[in-house]
């Protein structure tokens, strides 16, 4: 192998090293942030779960559409009620 080939190899079993290193400090301050209610940068979680857990992007998103549950629309016949100049739309609770 060329001197090349082998800083190359050095340089990625280093890389790779320090991030198996940083793993627990970044998820220690993951979990810190999560406690204190700030939110959390899951923009890249999310999407390596897309493509290294796609069972837990289909469980993921089939929770969030039970969580939100969107306002129901009047219908014509209902009249609706007008409180202050707003729109006035109860939601019927759930047994």
């Amino acid at each position: 192998m060329d001197p090349l080939a082998w800083m190359l190899l050095a340089a990625a079993l280093a890389a790779t090293a320090i991030l198996v290193a940083l793993a627990p400090v970044l998820k220690r301050d993951q979990r810190r942030r999560q406690e204190e209610g700030r939110a959390p940068s899951g923009g890249l979680g999310s999407g390596m779960d897309a493509v290294w857990r796609p069972s837990a992007e289909d469980a993921h998103k089939d929770w969030e559409a039970q969580v939100e549950l969107p306002a129901p629309a009047p219908s014509p016949g209902d009249g609706g009620r007008i409180e202050e100049g707003r729109l006035v739309i109860e939601v019927p609770r759930e047994s």
